[in-house]
This record gives structure tokens, sequence and C-alpha cells, in this order.
């Protein structure tokens, strides 16, 4: 045991004053190679956009109503479910109506048989006038009884009209009633959603000419999505302005239709409808907006170089080595960003840079 304990001794000094003699000879420990990837800084073209955040909304809403009031028979539709154009949203009771529309039909037989009979009774009296008044004006006829059958054919032309415009307000009442019946049943104007049913079924529904009075709520399948814009950027960003729209990392394409002329009173920004189609997102979500507002030339690198600590900054590779230098963010387009700082011919690490430092040795790879 004393003999095994000894032989790890002198090993151990042995490998102590090795290591004093290297220490002593100056030897200093080789210094770590990173490995990275570059790429030659160039001034190119490039889009440049401007990012704003939106949230999902529908492009319109519409409240459906009855064209007549009644008592609510059917609702054919429940919240969240999705509707076709032409689909049966709702239904008044019908017993009413055709009552309605009965007594209407009959008022307007009677009317049109009291023009009948004053129209008749108006030209009957019209020609014993004519007939009179030539014997009248050859003195056959007395003043008295020329003026007794002119006041004859004064009232009946009176009462013919009156007759005529009862006949055209019952008339008026009778078509009134076929639009009612003809309005009794809801149907959806285009498709969309189901979003609220503020009635039920058997409830008395109020005539339109006393209130308005939503039967079923349907949102629109076309989305848009609202941004307020800030006034510094409505010179650059216009109706028909193409945009990059990300929702939860899946993206489409939108345009711009549509900017407030006033501004919100609270954000002080302009509210832009950015219309996305084929899509169907979750209300209210928040979604990531590119405006596409032109090109610009300049020197555009990848946004994954730059680093920010209190200040932005990338990688120049010179030689064998990474220099920290510092830079200016410009403008950006999704994932590159046009900076000052570099210039055109230098090598810029855009891979491995997260464990260098300023003088790091580097390995340059493909």
């Amino acid at each position: 045991m004393i003999k095994k304990f000894l032989a790890i001794f002198m090993v151990s000094s042995m490998l102590l004053s090795l290591s004093a003699c290297a220490k002593a000879d100056g030897i200093k420990p080789e210094e770590k190679v990173r490995a990275v990837k570059v790429q030659k800084i160039e001034e190119t073209k490039n889009s440049v956009s401007l990012s704003y955040i939106g949230t999902v909304d529908s492009k319109s809403i519409i409240d459906y109503s009855f064209k007549t009031g009644g008592k609510l028979a059917k609702v054919y539709v429940e919240e969240g479910d999705k509707v076709k154009k032409g689909d049966i949203l709702a239904s008044l009771d019908m017993e009413d109506i055709n009552l309605q529309l009965d007594a209407a039909k009959a008022n307007l037989v009677s009317a049109e048989e009291n023009v009948k009979k004053a129209e008749d009774a108006m030209k009957y009296n019209e020609d014993q006038f004519r007939r009179m008044e030539k014997l009248y004006e050859a003195s056959s006829l007395s003043k008295s009884q020329y003026e007794q059958i002119k006041l004859q054919r004064d009232t009946s032309v009176a009462t013919y009209k009156q007759a005529k415009s009862q006949y055209d307000a019952t008339k008026v009442n009778y078509e009134n009633t076929l639009l009612n019946l003809d309005g009794s049943t809801i149907y959806a104007k285009e498709d969309g959603i189901v979003v609220d049913i503020p009635h039920e079924e058997g409830e008395r529904i109020a005539p339109p000419a006393m209130s308005y009075v939503t039967i079923v709520q349907v949102r629109s399948m076309e989305q848009i999505i609202n941004v307020g814009i800030a006034q510094k950027d409505l010179n650059k960003i216009n109706t028909g302005i193409k945009a990059t729209i990300d929702i939860d990392g899946e993206m489409a394409n939108g345009v711009i239709t549509n900017i407030d002329e006033a501004p919100n009173q609270a954000t002080r920004t302009y509210n832009g409808e950015v219309y996305v189609k084929d899509k169907n997102y979750r209300l209210g979500s928040i979604a990531k907006v590119s405006f596409h507002v032109g090109e610009e030339n300049g020197v555009w690198i990848p946004m994954q170089s730059i680093f920010s600590n209190g200040e932005d900054y990338v990688y120049v590779v010179k030689e064998d080595r990474a220099f920290k230098r510092t830079v200016t963010l410009l403008k950006n387009n999704e994932d590159k960003v046009m900076i000052k700082g570099v210039k055109p011919g230098e090598l810029l690490a855009i891979s491995g840079m997260k464990n260098l430092n300023d003088g790091s040795k580097v390995n340059i790879v493909e």
C-alpha cells in the first residue's frame, strides 16, 4: 500500500514539474477558433416595408329584420352557424298576415266597385249636361234647370275623384300587405356566420315604423385587418398598396382598400382596412402587417446577423478574425435590413456569431 502511494506521488510531482517548465518556457494555451459563415457586403435594390400591428375584423355585419310586425314563428339558425346566400334565417306567423291580406284585398275590390259606379254616374250626368246645355243655349231651358243639371254633373265628378283617390290608397295598402307577405321570411343576402339572435320564437315583433328590430345578425365571411396608420406614413401608404400579413406564423397577402379621412381621437392614427382574400381568421386576432411602399438601393443584410445590446452591431471578418462593428438601422423588409456603417466588399458574418467577441479568431466555412 505504501509503495502504491509513493508511485502516485512521484507521477503527480513529475506532471507538476513539466507544467512549471512549460510556463517558464513561455508556452501559451492554444486560442480557440470559431467557425463562421460569411457574406460579401454589396449594395442592392430591395423592397421597403412599413410594419404595423392590426386586428382582424369582419368586412361587414348585416342586421336582418322583417318588413312588418308580427309573431316570430321560427328561427332556422343558431349562433355560430355558417349560412349561404339565399338560406332562410327566420319567419313570422302567417296567420295574422294572411288575415291582413284578405282584408286589404276585400277593401280593394270594394273600392274598385265604388270607382266603377262613380264613373258610370259621372258619364251619365256629363251626357245629360251637354244635352241640357244645348237646350239652354236655344232658350228652351230655364236658367234654374240648367244650373241644377250642372250641379249634378259637378257633384258626380267630385264623387268620382274621391272614389278614385280612395281606390288608389286602398291599392297601395294592398300592395304593401303583399310586400309584408314577402317580407315575413328573412333570407341571407350573402355568405356569413351568425353572431347574434336577440329574440326568441313566439315573441311579438314591432313594425319597422315603430322601431328597427334586429332578428338575426350575420357577419360576412370576407375579413379585413384594421390598422392604425401614423400621420407621417400617409404619404407612403394609400389605397391599393399591397401588404404581407403574419398571424401566428400563417402568412397571407392583402391590399389596403380604405383609409379614414379623420384620425381616431384617442390614438390620433388613421384607421386603414386591409382586405385579405380567402382567409378565415378568428375575430380579434393580432396581425403583423407589412406594407410594401417601394424599393430602395443600399446595403441590405440578413436580420439575423444584427445584434443589439444598447447599440446595434454586426461582426465583420477580416483575414482570420471577426471584429465588432456598430451600425445604424435604416429600413427593413421582411427578413432584411438596410444599414449604414459597413462598406461594400467587406465580409459579414451571417452564421456562427453567437460565441464571438471583438477580435475573435475565426475559420470561414462554406
